[in-house]
């Protein structure tokens, strides 16, 4: 058995393929396959990024007229590795793998591709035969084939671990999502392969509105959560099936009908609009019957054709057997049946049992053809009205992502024209800042920007719990509705020599070394986020030497050679450097920020200061006042009203009570964490207990104790 598929027979199981959207990185390949040194390639990308269509390319433009010479020259071989492997006998895949190697080493310009490499590897270990590596290796270098091996990036550490001559011999391709308009001609491609499976037109917008949900949000369902184009693809399918359920449950035209209904005024529009929906519902239902009708012959016809085929096999038995036998020992009808047996194969002719039933059977898959023509004609007939459109996937991505549609429908025109807005509903007392804030990200969205830099950079210093970090989470919210689109770094966790290595990769050598970093990692999977790095102040020295880079440069470069674009991203920076000013009650608003900012120029360089904008995105927070804690703490009881109002109890505090209990427990030292922390922490564990404890619900009343500096509760 071969586990080699020729080039020619695995393109031949897509015979509509098509790439498109790759030609650079096409021709990229192309020019490694043909060089001398270093011709073998490690294409590496995360799933569903295309690095299987984009193999099949280089065996696809070979049909090309104008295709070049060398890459027509090429011979390429796909590696079955299940099949070579399945068998779990480490001597049958020895072999077998020795004849692989053998065809390719007959093979003049042979390439071998592997799929999967992981898995390769990893069956290879477990069978004691990881020296195939080094077979692939040998080949390379004695010149009798070259390798393409497609891995994702998780996977990147174990295939270099595999062998240390990987990196002179491979050259790594880092196949990045695709973008823009040859984004949308890729899965407008793979969108034409869907309308022939589901058979429903999808629109232009559709299309469009599946690469920017995809392209925006990155939703946590475990099918959607490849590269691009497949999660475009994965919306639209998801789309398509639960919009084919919906409408084939209803008769076409029926939502329209009832609409003119409600809609008429007079006698004879009632009764026109009841004529139309009865004729709506007869035809409904004798297309329904047909189909059933279609279908349930389709079905007979099929295990017709399974119980002739099995009789088929049983009559050639029977007759083979008879052609074994003397005459003389079977009984008579058995001996005319050997002895025609015998003529017939004799003559190159089948007997009439067994030609009886080839008839028939060839019959029934005629009916069942003709049969299958009217069922798909029935179908097309009912699918030729519908059509996927933009608000349809819209509703399917709100049901995966739980993003509401109104905010998914949201263009970002309106956003940006409320984002100041949406952050002070949660941001209060720092009017400033979110002023700063939001008109800075809307001159990044809307007017000029270098598009080498990050969309936005700010520095934020202030006192503890004054809303640095909560305004943060608020803009993800507001942008890209997700607070979880926000990544925060705490900075503490960074304070040794080392710790670089962990945002951008372990150095050659040490341990973890493939594995890449932590920060380049995540923008490589979604960049399109806001980066939050709190407590900056901790960090060690040659952290600062990373964020340079990223505010000069828009991008990093991790150890493995990967480069990694911020200029999708918001970066936030916190500080608490000069917090005593802030809270020294004998400095004004203005003489803190001074000082604070005289003491952030001394502890950090100017290069990285002036990069924030030249230092007018380095923003000062206020000290909050009892208004703005007044506001904080009510949000708190809201929020617990409306999480108890489920268990039929409503918690009311009285203004006068909330005012007494802000002004005795605020500490701006601890700012505007320490009262939802009181409230946590002595008054809902009340709540809770009397919900335990008891059956009874209704309203409860809290009043505050100045003497006891405490909530009383009372229930009525």
């Amino acid at each position: 058995m071969s586990f080699l598929t020729r080039g020619e027979d695995y393109l031949a199981k897509a015979p509509n393929f098509r790439l498109v959207g790759r030609e650079a990185e096409l021709k990229k390949l192309s020019s490694i396959l043909v060089r001398n040194m270093a011709n073998s390639v490690l294409l590496v990308g995360p799933g569903g990024v295309g690095c299987t269509a984009l193999c099949m390319g280089l065996q696809a433009i070979k049909r090309d007229p104008d295709a070049p010479f060398d890459i027509v020259n090429k011979r390429f071989f796909w590696l079955d590795t299940d099949a070579l492997f399945s068998s779990g006998d480490p001597v049958s895949i020895r072999d077998s793998f020795q004849r692989m190697m053998g065809t390719l080493d007959r093979t003049p310009d042979s390439v071998l591709i592997v799929e999967d490499t992981r898995d390769f590897i990893e069956a290879a270990r477990n069978i004691g035969t990881l020296h195939f590596i080094n077979a692939l290796c040998l080949a390379i270098k004695s010149k009798k084939a070259q390798v393409i091996l497609e891995a994702r990036d998780e996977d990147l550490d174990i295939i270099l671990k595999s062998h240390s001559d990987l990196r002179e011999l491979f050259t790594l391709v880092d196949l990045a999502e695709p973008e823009g308009e040859a984004l949308f001609k890729i899965v407008a491609e793979r969108a034409e392969h869907l309308h022939q499976f589901h058979r429903i037109r999808i629109a232009e917008s559709a299309l469009r509105t599946a690469i920017e949900l995809t392209s925006k949000y990155r939703s946590r369902d475990g099918g959607m959560n490849r590269a691009q184009p497949e999660r475009a693809v994965s919306l639209l399918d998801r789309a398509l099936a639960t919009y084919r359920l919906g409408a084939h449950r209803q008769p076409p035209g029926l939502a329209e009908a009832e609409a003119a209904k409600r809609a008429a005024k007079t006698e004879k529009q009632a009764a026109e609009a009841d004529a139309q929906l009865a004729q709506i519902g007869t035809r409904w239902t004798q297309s329904q019957e047909k189909i059933k009708a279609l279908y349930k012959r389709q079905r007979d016809g099929e295990i017709a054709v399974i119980e002739l085929e099995e009789q088929l096999d049983k009559q050639i038995e029977t007759e083979a057997e008879a052609r074994q036998s003397p005459d003389s020992q079977v009984s008579e009808i058995t001996g005319r049946i050997a002895k025609f047996a015998r003529l017939a194969t004799g003559a190159g002719l089948e007997s009439d049992a067994v030609r009886d039933l080839r008839e028939r059977i060839g019959k029934f898959q005629s009916e069942i053809a003709t049969n299958r023509t009217a069922f798909d004609a029935l179908t097309k007939e009912l699918n030729d009205h519908l059509e996927l459109t933009r608000d349809i996937v819209l509703r399917e991505f709100s049901q995966i992502s739980g993003i509401s549609v109104s905010k998914l429908n949201e263009n970002e025109r309106e956003k940006l024209r409320n984002l100041e807005a949406e952050l002070k509903v949660r941001i209060f007392g720092q009017d400033h800042v979110v002023r700063v804030l939001s008109n800075a990200v809307k001159t990044a969205r809307v007017g000029r920007r270098n598009q080498d830099r990050p969309q936005a950079s700010f520095m934020f210093l202030g006192p503890s719990g004054v809303g640095k970090t909560e305004i943060a989470k608020a803009l993800a919210a507001s942008l890209l509705d997700d607070e979880k689109a926000l990544t925060r770094f705490d900075m503490s966790e960074y304070m040794e020599k080392h710790a670089v290595a962990r945002l951008i990769g372990a150095p050659p050598g040490y341990e973890g070394f493939e594995a890449g970093g932590i920060l380049t990692n995540a923008m490589r999977k979604n960049p399109l986020r806001v980066l939050l790095f709190d407590e900056i102040e901790k960090a060690h020295p040659d952290v600062f030497n990373v964020f340079l880079q990223i505010l000069s440069d828009g991008r990093l470069t991790d150890n493995v050679g990967r480069t990694v674009s911020f200029s999708e991203s918001i970066i936030i920076m916190t500080t608490n450097l000069g917090q005593p000013h802030f809270l020294d009650p004998k400095l004004s608003v203005e003489e803190a920020n001074a000082e604070a900012m005289r003491e952030v120029e001394k502890t950090y360089r100017s290069e990285f200061l002036n990069r924030f904008s030249g230092r007018q995105n380095i923003i000062c927070f206020n000290k909050l006042d009892l208004p703005s804690i007044e506001k904080i703490v009510r949000r708190e009881f809201d929020s617990i009203d409306r999480t108890y109002a489920q268990e039929g109890i409503k918690v009311e505090v009285a203004e006068a009570d909330l005012k007494a209990f802000c002004k005795a427990h605020y500490d701006p030292a601890i700012g505007a964490r320490g009262l939802p922390g009181f409230i946590q922490a002595n008054i809902e564990p009340i709540i809770v207990n009397m919900i335990l404890d008891s059956d009874k619900r209704g309203k409860l009343e809290l009043a505050y104790n100045p003497k006891r500096a405490v909530f009383e509760i009372r229930q009525t």
